[in-house]
Parts: structure tokens; C-alpha cells; sequence
């Protein structure tokens, strides 16, 4: 197996491995609408792990339906110059693109 880390950049979904643990967590605060925080130092895999929660065909393996829910996954760097107002447009902007052919989404 080669070297699953890449130094500098997102380890992609596919070649994702382990923290089996936190992605159950996860999946349980997203089931029950709750809330979810991650933290942690530069290289530690947050940007990777949050887009592995993105990842239809995690979902999928958690026999869950990604088409069930709006899936906005951004990255605040590229907001600039950063304000909460500019943030917040971003995820609805992201938010509403992912509605737009869910009707049933739309009216809940």
C-alpha cells in the first residue's frame, strides 16, 4: 500500500483511512440535526475529513441517501476579504445550488 498521507493538500476520499470513530460521530450529530465541531492544528486532517463527510459514497457505506440533504462544503479562505455577511452568503449560495432540484428539500 503506498504512503495514504499527502503532506500539504486534502488526502482525497478515496484514499481516506481510518477514524472510524469520529466519522460514526459524525454521521450521528448530521442524523439528529445537531451540531458538529472539529479543531485542531495545521496538517491534522480536518480539510480531509470534511471532505470525506461530503463524499456521496460515504454516505452511501453509512446506508444513508446524499440526494436526503443539502451538503455545503467551502473553504473560508476563499472569502476575501473574510466577513461573517460574506460567509454566510457563501454557505446559502451553496446551500440553495444544492436545492435546486429538491423540491422536497426546499419546502422543509
Amino acid at each position: 500500500m503506498s504512503n495514504p498521507f499527502s503532506v500539504g493538500k486534502p488526502v482525497p476520499p478515496e484514499r481516506f483511512v481510518g477514524r472510524s470513530y469520529e466519522i460514526a460521530a459524525a454521521f450521528d450529530q448530521i442524523y439528529n440535526r445537531a451540531h458538529l465541531a472539529l479543531w485542531g492544528g495545521p496538517g491534522m486532517g480536518k480539510t480531509s475529513f470534511l471532505q470525506l463527510l461530503a463524499s456521496p459514497q460515504l454516505w452511501k457505506n453509512n446506508g444513508l441517501d446524499p440526494s436526503q440533504a443539502a451538503i455545503a462544503l467551502l473553504n473560508c479562505e476563499n472569502i476575501t476579504p473574510f466577513t461573517p455577511s460574506g460567509f454566510w452568503r457563501e454557505v446559502l449560495s451553496l446551500i440553495k445550488d444544492n436545492l435546486v432540484s429538491e423540491p422536497e428539500l426546499q419546502s422543509e
